[in-house]
């Protein structure tokens, strides 16, 4: 269901700024991506640990708000191995523990709807989930209320598709826990659930995403905050999650290159950072950060 999005007309192009010290007197609080901006999946970014060092200093609040299909509180423990301590921000908010709880409160008519036995599609590593909720994960379609999806499938992409297909014809809802197309691990890029989630409304299945760009994970963080949205800026690597949920929230964005996008912005690893072809980029965007930074660093 992606009925929360507004299509945006292009605004002005970005300021390119060379940290986030340059803006951060404008802000009381920051909404924080994770990937790409603080760490890479297996390693924080030293200049990013110093930055947050340097916010908290300021009594800047911060909320981490990502994509990943984990319980808060594992996401937490794993930024704590990398060196990001609880102490460096305020809250976290994921989009597993936003599919977690739609599903324990079922509050509305969508997620009420869905009875109890899924079928998981993603690294078995993922599976556990919705473990503690009154939920059983199924290991066919045909035993299934619906599809949990957190990530790419280890299956080839043949056996993905008729696998898919099966799903659409017995018109299963599917529950996406991370709207990701890919994600940056290291150096390599990984596909994430958002594109199983695509490919499967293409097949004309039906998908609720949680998380970003949706206005429902936005006014989450803001809410834990306690701030409207001019008094936030929001931070993140990608165009069409970060950058597009931020200002659909009527935020201010800082778009960092380095991440998903950074082969628009130069070859980053060698020091460069093109603010020309980083605009030539820009401009062919349907919506455009408030600033850009070739790295999360103060």
């Amino acid at each position: 269901m992606k009925k929360e999005l507004r299509p945006m007309n292009n605004l002005q192009a970005p300021i390119i700024v060379d940290g986030i010290a340059a803006v951060i007197e404008k802000y009381r609080a920051l909404v924080l991506d994770l990937w790409g901006v603080l760490h890479d999946g297996e390693v924080a970014f030293p200049h990013a640990i110093t930055a947050l060092n340097a916010l908290r200093a300021k009594h800047v609040d911060i909320c981490l708000l990502s994509n990943s299909p984990r319980r808060a509180a594992q996401v937490a423990k794993h930024l704590e191995s990398m060196g990001i301590e609880p102490s460096k921000y305020d809250y976290i908010v994921t989009s597993g523990e936003l599919v977690y709880k739609a599903l324990e409160k079922a509050s509305d008519d969508w997620h009420r709807a869905l009875a109890a036995r899924y079928f998981h599609i993603g690294p078995p590593e993922l599976a556990g989930l919705l473990r503690g909720l009154d939920r059983f994960e199924v290991v066919s379609p045909r035993d299934a209320d619906f599809i949990l999806t957190t990530g790419g499938s280890t299956q080839p992409p043949d056996e993905v598709a008729a696998l898919l297909k099966e799903c659409v014809s017995r018109k299963l809802p599917m529950v996406c826990a991370n709207p990701d197309l890919v994600v940056l691990v290291g150096d390599q890029l990984v596909v994430c659930a958002g594109a199983l989630a695509e490919q499967y409304e293409a097949l004309g299945g039906e998908v609720f995403y949680h998380g970003k760009p949706y206005s429902s994970a936005y006014r989450h963080a803001l809410d834990l905050l306690g701030y409207e949205s001019h008094e936030v800026l929001a931070v993140g690597d990608s165009l069409r999650t970060d950058v597009a949920g931020g200002r659909n929230e009527g935020m201010d964005v800082l778009f960092i290159a380095s991440g998903i996008h950074r082969k628009a912005a130069g070859d980053l690893k060698a020091g460069k950072f093109s603010s020309a072809l980083l605009q030539q980029f820009f401009a062919r965007e349907p919506v455009v950060p408030t600033f850009a930074a070739s790295l999360f660093r103060w």
